[in-house]
């Protein structure tokens, strides 16, 4: 019996078995595995299911003792902490504004800003009280306070107040405001807030720490005044300097000031006043008429020390004034913080002498046409010489002219008339 089919007979004739090629390789890669086994190998599946039957009980309590932990963390730190970074990254830009009615303890305030939280949720805030301050002096001494009402709030959106009446909390901080508004070039409102905000179902503490940045009046730079005219003779309050001044407001702040009282000097030298009534700077350039008393007996009287303070301007044909607030008025009543700002501020006034020159006979020769017509005649037809003549002539036969001048020497008060008029002629 061959070796072969040995290995197909049953029982004890069996004899035996050779293996062939294949069953060789076989048996060479099971030794070489580590011997040989009857046992069925567990695929990959099944001995995850296995294991998973016997510690299930342990993965439970492990998920449930890190949801434990992981769960407050999120939603007591992470949330939150989520939240407050879509506020500070915010950005907040005031697109409205105005302090109307200002009084002592009180202005009636408008505020509207435009924020963006860079976020596609809407989030709604709770009823909130916004704390209005100065950075240097904190967030816990604030000049005034803005309810707001709760309102969901979604991309691009404007909050704010209109024409509330606001107590003014600490004088102090307040006063700083209207300092850095008035004098510098760019100024910030600075706002505090803790609130309760909702991402969705999502409640989060926050608070909202924001500076919004607005040009500020920049010490009126590129105030101007026009038609400035001297007034012969003056009017009965005694008014005999009137124009009309510019006050730039590069801000969107709508500013009510109301009656400015000044002082006008000539270097150190006080020469006169004027006010400026029912101020109110909006956006933009604001033109009010200016009345004023100018001291004209005590600048012919200091003549000497007026022109050596305007050498350099009157080499330009200007003259160059100041004028530094005594008092401002509201309705009656003075507004000290803005009195008490605006003193720290002389505001500096160019007028063209040839300007205020020509205004001025222009408005005392009004209603002598006969001399104006001479005049005209002598700058043109007839010698220039001719027609200032006429015009000095004229100047030192008016009385109102004359009381200009009280007790100045005759011929030095000639000599100031005949170059008014030499001046005039060559305009």
């Amino acid at each position: 019996m061959s070796d072969t089919p040995g290995k197909y007979i049953l029982g004890t004739h069996r004899g035996p078995v050779a293996l062939d090629e294949n069953d060789a390789r076989e048996l060479e890669k099971l030794e070489s595995a580590g011997g040989l086994t009857l046992s069925k190998v567990s695929t990959r599946g099944e001995k995850l299911r296995h294991h998973w039957k016997r510690f299930w009980f342990i993965y439970l309590v492990g998920n449930i003792i890190f949801l434990a932990i992981f769960l407050p963390i999120f939603f007591l730190i992470a949330i939150p902490a989520i939240a407050q970074m879509v506020v500070n990254k915010s950005t907040l830009l005031l697109v409205n504004g105005a302090v109307l009615q200002p009084k002592p303890d009180s202005v009636q305030l408008t505020m509207k800003a435009s924020i963006d939280l860079k976020v596609a949720v809407p989030v709604r805030i709770e009823a909130v009280t916004f704390d209005l301050f100065q950075p240097d002096l904190g967030h816990d001494r604030p000049y005034a306070a803005l309810d707001l009402p709760g309102q969901t709030i979604k991309g691009n959106y404007t909050l704010g107040v209109s024409d509330r009446f606001t107590p003014i909390q600490d004088t102090t901080a307040w006063i700083e405001f209207v300092r850095q508004v008035v004098f510098k070039e760019e100024t910030s409102l600075s706002l505090y807030a803790p609130t309760t905000a909702y991402l969705g179902v999502l409640k989060s503490n926050v608070i909202m720490n924001k500076a919004i940045v607005t040009p500020g009046l920049n010490k009126f730079k590129g105030l101007t005044i026009s038609d400035a005219t001297l007034l012969l003779p003056p009017k009965e309050d005694g008014t005999n300097l009137v124009g009309n001044i510019t006050l730039p407001n590069p801000s969107v702040l709508e500013l009510e000031v109301g009656t400015l009282h000044m002082n006008i000097k000539s270097g150190d030298l006080l020469v006169g006043n004027a006010s400026l009534t029912d101020v109110t700077l909006k956006p933009g350039d604001n033109t009010f008429p200016m009345n004023g008393v100018l001291d004209l007996k005590k600048v012919i009287t200091n003549l000497g020390d007026v022109i050596k303070s305007q050498v350099s301007h009157l080499k330009e044909g200007k003259l160059s004034l100041g004028a530094a607030a005594t008092s401002i008025v509201w309705d009656g009543t003075e507004v000290p913080y803005y009195t008490k700002v605006l003193r720290e501020l002389t505001l500096p006034v160019e007028v063209a002498i040839g300007d205020i020159l020509k205004n001025s006979l222009r408005e005392l020769l009004h209603g002598n046409g006969d001399l104006v017509e001479s005049l005209k005649e002598g700058m043109g037809r007839r010698s220039i010489g001719d027609g200032t003549d006429d015009l000095a002539a004229f100047l030192k036969q008016n009385e109102d002219v004359m009381d200009t001048f009280p007790d100045i020497d005759p011929a030095r008060r000639e000599e100031i008339i005949d170059s008014l008029a030499a001046m005039y002629s060559e305009l």
